[in-house]
């Protein structure tokens, strides 16, 4: 390993393998974050061909949402550093996994306070960096078995808001049934064997133990076999259309209070202005 890969080395403090790369890296010879992505969404087959030789890749020059990520993507990183209070740093190298030479990590940015990395991304407006941190998880669980760190940043710009991040904690299952997931797909380029069949069984199962990791100390819970649940969503399923139509009357109720009335009534309904003249609807006692 040159110098500059033993420099990369002491910072991950051992925890990767690094290779320079002077001409850009050649992904037929292994998986990526970006693969990791798709291994786990199905598409199995026009990623095989694509690693094989047997399809290009798709060109993503020309797309205009992948593009103004690249662009902002310095941006991105600066903002986010001011945001975290940290320093930032770009790790032009190729990571490799220690124990799997055939996974590796093209990092968005390095945090050497926190020795882990940020993924950054440029996305929709609204979008809710909880929701995206989630459907990047194969990527994002992908480069922290590369970097073998604890968790990781994610953060987001959705459309031209200031950008927001979370953390995400490593989960050692979901990564071990990852890797098995990839290494499944692998045999086959390795053995140039068309994938005749996707394990979409498999890949159902393994992205729902996805649901386990914390983001921001949060998980997603799964409550169909909570007895509680069950019955409190039937009911609210039941009345949602009545609660809707419930809160409608009461507005209809106050709409049709005149702005010099204090108290009203008529037909069971008692409607009362309080001193900062809002106005409360009850049911009239009996």
């Amino acid at each position: 390993m040159n110098s500059l890969g033993n420099m990369l080395g002491a910072m991950l403090a051992g925890q990767v393998a690094a290779l320079q790369t002077e001409q850009p890296f050649d992904r037929s010879v292994g998986i990526g974050g970006s693969d990791a992505m798709r291994i786990m969404a199905g598409d199995w087959v026009r990623l095989y061909d694509e690693k094989v030789g047997n399809r290009q890749s798709e060109d993503l020059s020309g797309v205009f949402k992948v593009q103004l990520g690249v662009y902002t993507e310095p941006f991105h990183a600066d903002w986010f550093a001011k945001m975290l209070g940290t320093e930032v740093t770009v790790l032009s190298d190729t990571l490799l996994h220690p124990d799997h030479e055939w996974m590796y990590a093209h990092l968005d940015r390095w945090l050497p306070k926190y020795k882990t990395f940020v993924e950054l991304k440029h996305t929709r407006s609204g979008a809710s960096v909880w929701e995206k941190s989630r459907f990047y998880m194969p990527q994002l669980q992908h480069y922290m078995a590369v970097t073998n760190t604890k968790s990781c940043y994610f953060s987001i710009i959705p459309g031209n808001d200031e950008p927001r991040y979370c953390e995400v904690e490593r989960d050692d299952d979901y990564i071990e049934n990852l890797i098995q997931m990839e290494q499944s797909f692998w045999w086959h380029v390795k053995e140039k064997e068309a994938p005749e069949q996707t394990p979409f069984g498999e890949l159902a199962r393994v992205n729902k133990m996805a649901e386990a990791v914390k983001v921001d100390g949060y998980r997603v819970a799964d409550m169909t076999k909570d007895n509680l649940w069950t019955d409190a969503a039937a009911r609210f399923i039941t009345n949602q259309a009545a609660a809707k139509a419930f809160d409608q009357a009461k507005d209809d109720l106050r709409s049709a209070v005149g702005d010099d009335v204090g108290e009203a009534y008529g037909h069971g309904v008692v409607a009362k202005r309080d001193s900062r003249g809002r106005v409360s609807i009850r049911a009239a006692k009996e």
